[in-house]
């Protein structure tokens, strides 16, 4: 069941659901990141919510509707009905644009959660000044996400980077692939990797430029993207592909 608790009234408010099996604790998650955006000039809504399962269900809802509901989303990671992780993973594969937030006790479970593409990691106790780090991050993000226009097939095509998986060398075009999708262009994968470099891509091989964010294995000389796709990585870029994902993880755990 869901509960609406103190808001800040204005009609551009960012719309926060906290999931967490006890009500209380859901309680005071939602008074902390209240007092975090009030304390930011950031006006806000809290939902509150004791199952992830009924959490999911009423995104799915929305999503059939064509109405996003919540900006973010705060879930401790331990659910009696749906852990974490499983509800990460299935918020992903929404492909809607809200964040994920995941809590817990135990930093090591920041790995495990990777492939749910959480925006951040909170670890107990959540303070204030935690949610405060959270809010400026995904209002930071939200106000860079760069666009890149593209012309493919004769066409004019508007991509957000972060929906773009990866990019391939394709003789002298590169093609630009997101979850579902791919498009050829005809600017370089050299100037590609300058132009994305501060936004989270790396070179793996000489002919492929992959996303970060969108990781999800190394198996050997592969890695395994969010879409299921594979490339192959140059064993020389291997210790660098490390080095970047674990940079990664740690930013993401407050």
């Amino acid at each position: 069941m869901e509960k609406t608790v103190n808001e800040i009234n204005d009609n551009r408010k960012i719309k926060i659901a906290i999931c967490d099996d006890d009500a209380g604790q859901a309680g005071i998650l939602g008074s902390i990141f209240l007092s975090a955006a009030k304390s930011l000039s950031i006006s806000a809504g809290v939902e509150l919510y004791t199952s992830a399962v009924a959490l999911l269900k009423r995104i799915e809802e929305d999503i059939a509707s064509r109405i996003k509901i919540y900006d973010i989303i705060v879930l401790d990671i331990k659910q009696p009905d749906m852990d974490g992780i499983a509800f990460g993973k299935k918020l992903y594969a929404m492909q809607t644009d809200t964040d994920l937030v995941l809590v817990t006790a135990f930093p090591e479970y920041a790995v495990e959660g990777y492939e749910t593409h959480a925006f951040s990691f909170l670890v107990k106790p959540v303070t204030e000044e935690m949610a405060v780090r959270v809010l400026s991050a995904l209002y930071e993000k939200r106000g860079t996400d760069k666009q890149i226009v593209i012309k493919s097939s004769g066409r004019q095509e508007v991509l957000s980077v972060k929906d773009i998986e990866c990019i391939t060398a394709e003789n002298k075009y590169s093609r630009i692939c997101t979850k579902d999708k791919s498009f050829l262009d005809t600017t370089s994968l050299d100037k590609y990797e300058d132009m994305l470099m501060r936004y989270g891509f790396i070179r793996v091989h000489r002919s492929a430029l992959v996303n970060i964010r969108a990781y999800k294995a190394l198996d050997k000389n592969e890695i395994v993207l969010s879409s299921g796709r594979r490339l192959a990585v140059s064993r020389r870029r291997i210790p660098e592909l490390r080095k970047a994902i674990k940079r990664e993880l740690e930013k993401r755990i407050v």
